[in-house]
């Protein structure tokens, strides 16, 4: 299965979960993000052959990787949460021209992805007269990238991200992430890249993410602490999260096997009238 549908169009959903779909490349077509205008929440978890979240509605599956000129009409513009988790062939969520069409996203998760190397790769395709210097998720409040060993930039597309909102960041085990986040005379924070880095290492309020667990919130100046019980209790709380949806799952299950058998059922007692009717 390349991916979950083509042409279905969902213009209600709000909530998208995505888990354990072992041969899924990708989850939505260009085509059909026109239609997801009321998504808040898009989960996606355990797709080890995921390789995009978006891609072309093409035919020809060689060519199904989105430009920059293809994203820019593309957005999710009530998108509240994203999570992705344990989905080790993504190499980005999305490029960095996407990064304008989250103007609502208030809660980025990314964890346990061992090839994702950016969250928001680069456009091959873009002249770099055209690349983005700075670009703003306006809404972003909560930030958070666990174990992932690859990842390099949060943006490999552009230099800076503005997190205007942000209140709360989390980097654990991401020992190869070059970005540093900065705090800015307003008190908001920004990921800054290496090349703008260069001009601003003289200015206060850097820190670099570590190999430990790390979290810094704006209520506590951005000050920076270890915090492993509380880390501890949300990893608690997400894996119970997951038990109780796997319950429900299986739960539904066996209410289609009794409907099956109640199927069958009905339909062995009407061949049987139909025989009996044969019969007289």
């Amino acid at each position: 299965m390349s991916c979950i549908w083509k042409v279905l169009l969902l213009s209600n959903l709000t909530i998208l979960v995505v888990r354990n779909c072992k041969r899924l490349r990708y989850v939505f077509t260009d085509i059909m993000i026109a239609s997801l205008v009321q998504l808040k929440v898009l989960k996606i978890s355990t797709c080890k052959d995921l390789e995009q979240i978006i891609a072309k509605n093409n035919d020809d599956e060689k060519n199904q990787i989105l430009s920059g000129s293809d994203l820019q009409s593309l957005c999710f513009p009530n998108l509240c949460r994203l999570e992705i988790r344990r989905c080790n062939k993504l190499k980005s969520l999305f490029l960095v021209a996407m990064t304008s069409g989250l103007p609502k996203l208030q809660i980025l998760k990314v964890s346990e992805s061992s090839q994702l190397v950016g969250v928001f790769g680069p456009d091959d395709h873009a002249s770099p007269v055209n690349v983005e210097k700075k670009m703003v998720l306006p809404y972003l409040q909560k930030l958070s990238l666990k174990e992932l060993p690859s990842i390099v930039c949060f943006s490999l597309g552009c230099h800076d991200v503005l997190f205007p909102r942000l209140e709360k960041l989390e980097v654990y085990e991401c020992p190869k992430l070059t970005t540093k986040f900065a705090i800015r005379t307003n008190g908001s924070m920004s990921a800054q890249s290496e090349v703008s880095q260069v001009a601003e290492d003289s200015r206060t309020g850097f820190f670099v993410p570590t190999t430990t667990c790390r979290m810094w919130t704006r209520n506590n100046g951005w000050g920076e602490k270890e915090d492993e019980d509380e880390e501890a209790e949300e990893w608690e709380d997400e894996d119970e999260d997951e038990d109780e949806e796997a319950e429900e799952w299986e739960v539904e299950e066996e209410d289609e096997d009794e409907e099956a058998e109640e199927w069958e059922v009905e339909e062995e007692e009407e061949e049987d009238e139909d025989g009996g009717g044969h019969d007289d």
